[in-house]
């Protein structure tokens, strides 16, 4: 079946997704909205998430092009369509660039601007003259007011965050960034997108006017796609879906929902869809891991590394509404800075207590997490033993115990010192890590009237209750299930339960599970 529409994977773009047919999820009322009564805003949202299209939107509209935005709901509300003078930086073109080069990377992206308006290129002068320039000058020749659109004002700053490069990569920017304030009078709007939210003070200095609208409701919807619109642009295509996974429209909706949907930006944001997950799903009719394949930040996984971070306790959270502003600088915060990059995201609101609590957003961060995860703890080669994993997933999904505990026993006797850590929990957390990859839904410290249960995985049919032992035995671990009485939480499940012992050898020449039990 062919598809439906034009996907616009990996285009900002707005000019060419409109001219050339692609589809468009129209923002453009929202954007209005936004305009509207503020001068200065700032707008953090995870990479990939439709920050750069908004900000080529922007530029569109306020360069007068009427004609693109026929039929959007824009051109209900605006009528005079005036013409300003623009001129927009994308620093995730500089983050790659060396110190040195990096002030005349940026002074590249003034060229185009200050030909368009004859302002004679002057490569000698720092970037914070050469704005101050254009702005000033331009405002002379056309007697208009400037916008500025810096898009990713962040990425130079994330890619030096653990170098010891920070420093300079932040007096670099701060120079062209602290002509905003000074330009204030001669400027029409300034709209500035990034990941992370940096300290405003040594970032913007002087900006003491920059709107956070990040966590406002009413621009929770502003990037990503909301059921609604899932709804009315993609019919067709959810139905193409349906199609080829042989499934009913309720039941692929169900599916895209756990896999790409739960995002929240806000207290009352409704649920938003990854939109780089969405297109992507429809263009290669895959339920794929898209976005964390293609934004996952080399930065945030050395930033979980940095605060030898527990992944049993990651999630859930609970953040103050105040924690969310947090730099990147901040070595202490992990949580706000997993949610501003996009791997947890709002999951409930406390309004009496004003807390926030964090999780993943979907099962395609999830096992994306877990992915980066196994890095962590399996440094070593992983390919030799990802056929091993697969014949274990496909066992244990067959409820085939024994069989799946055999290439789970071989799998780690084939990872080098994995159990170097003789702790029961080192073992109970790379079996979590494990076992959500592969899709399982598994939870570790599970909460009984009378203790703790090790790890309970969950599929479609069975729930598997194990509890482990160092240097113990099988049967031991079984009685404890027996004796606590770890089952009663699923009597009235209905799903068939399986009782799993499992005895670990910490012994140098061993080191993985020596025998196990099922009942």
């Amino acid at each position: 079946m062919a598809a439906p529409h034009k996907y616009p994977t990996g285009r900002a773009d707005f000019e060419s997704i409109i001219n050339e047919g692609f589809l468009y999820v129209d923002k453009t009322e929202r954007m209005y909205e936004m305009i509207g009564d503020r001068k200065f805003v700032f707008l953090s949202r995870p990479r990939r998430f439709g920050k750069s299209l908004l900000v080529n939107t922007l530029r569109a509209y306020f360069e007068g092009k009427k004609e693109l935005f026929k039929g959007l709901k824009i051109s209900q509300y605006e009528k005079d369509w005036i013409q300003y003078p623009v001129i927009a930086f994308d620093m995730s073109a500089v983050k790659d660039e060396t110190i040195a080069d990096m002030p005349k990377a940026i002074g590249l992206q003034f060229e185009e601007f200050e030909k368009k308006y004859s302002i004679p290129v002057d490569r000698t002068l720092s970037n914070g003259v050469r704005l101050l320039n254009f702005i000033k000058s331009v405002k002379a020749q056309t007697g208009k007011n400037v916008v500025v659109l810096i898009d990713e004002y962040d990425a130079p700053l994330n890619a030096h965050l653990h170098d010891g490069k920070l420093s300079e990569v932040k007096a670099i920017l701060q120079n062209l960034y602290q002509q905003l304030k000074v330009c204030e009078k001669d400027e029409r709007f300034v709209f500035i997108t990034g990941i992370s939210k940096f300290s405003q003070v040594s970032i913007f200095s002087t900006i003491n006017n920059l709107e956070k609208i990040a966590m406002l409701d009413e621009y929770s919807d502003l990037c990503g796609i909301t059921k609604n619109e899932l709804l009315t642009y993609f019919k067709e295509d959810i139905e193409m879906l349906a199609e080829k996974f042989k499934c009913s429209f309720e039941e692929i909706i169900e599916k895209l929902k756990f896999q790409y949907d739960g995002y929240h930006f806000s207290e009352n944001s409704p649920d938003i869809f990854n939109p780089t997950s969405i297109l992507t799903a429809f263009k290669e009719k895959k339920l794929d891991n898209h976005w964390f394949e293609t934004a996952t930040s080399s930065y945030i996984i050395e930033h979980l590394k940095r605060h030898h971070a527990d992944i049993l306790k990651l999630v859930p959270k609970k953040l103050f509404k105040e924690d969310f502003d947090v730099s990147p600088e901040d070595y202490d915060s992990l949580w706000p800075i997993l949610y501003q990059a996009g791997y947890l995201t709002i999951k409930d609101f406390d309004e009496e207590r004003c807390v926030f609590t964090l999780d993943y957003p979907n099962n395609e961060v999830r096992i994306g997490m877990m992915q980066n995860m196994l890095k962590y703890y399996f440094p070593q080669n992983l390919s030799s033993g990802k056929m091993s994993m697969q014949q274990f997933y496909f066992a244990l999904k067959a409820g085939q115990i024994d069989e799946a505990m055999t290439y789970l026993k071989d799998f780690l006797s084939e990872i080098p010192n994995i159990l170097n850590n003789k702790e029961e929990k080192h073992f109970q957390t790379i079996l979590y890590v494990l076992f959500t990859w592969l899709g399982f839904y598994t939870e570790v410290e599970v909460n009984t009237a009378v203790g703790r249960t090790d790890v309970v995985i969950k599929n479609p049919k069975n729930i598997f209750v194990i509890e482990l032992k160092v240097d113990g035995s099988a049967q031991e671990a079984l009685d404890q299930i027996n004796s606590k009485n770890y089952l009663i939480p699923y009597k009235y499940d209905g799903r068939t339960v399986v009782k799993i012992g499992v005895n670990i050898s910490s012994e140098n020449n061993v080191r993985t599970i020596t025998e196990w039990k099922a009942e």
